[in-house]
């Protein structure tokens, strides 16, 4: 299992909104998406202005047919989506060891 964190550096003022877009663009993601085992947004406690999105992934296989074949290094945005940051995202990618 690989896990995908997105974070975001959200501009002061646009974290609710950012947050809610998110929730809102994701919902359907394990309906869609096979092999998405489980995500979440995160709102860090102690800097409400870093947003995270979590994804757990069966494998690398389901983790490209979401991101795309530059899964590693290539940032799932959506539309109008730099509005709401300070700047890119920042991934990283995490195997779950036993």
């Amino acid at each position: 299992m690989l896990t995908r964190v997105s974070e975001a550096l959200v501009k002061p003022g646009r974290e609710q909104e950012f947050v809610a877009r998110v929730r809102d663009l994701v919902r359907t993601f394990p309906e869609t998406f096979d092999g998405l085992v489980g995500h979440e947004v995160l709102v860090d406690l102690d800097d409400p202005l870093v947003v995270r999105y979590v994804s757990r992934w069966r494998d690398e296989q389901a983790l490209e047919n979401y991101a795309g074949p530059g899964w590693r290094t290539d940032a799932v945005t959506f539309p109008d989506e730099d509005e709401y940051l300070q700047q890119p995202l920042v991934l990283r990618h995490f195997r779950h060891v036993s």
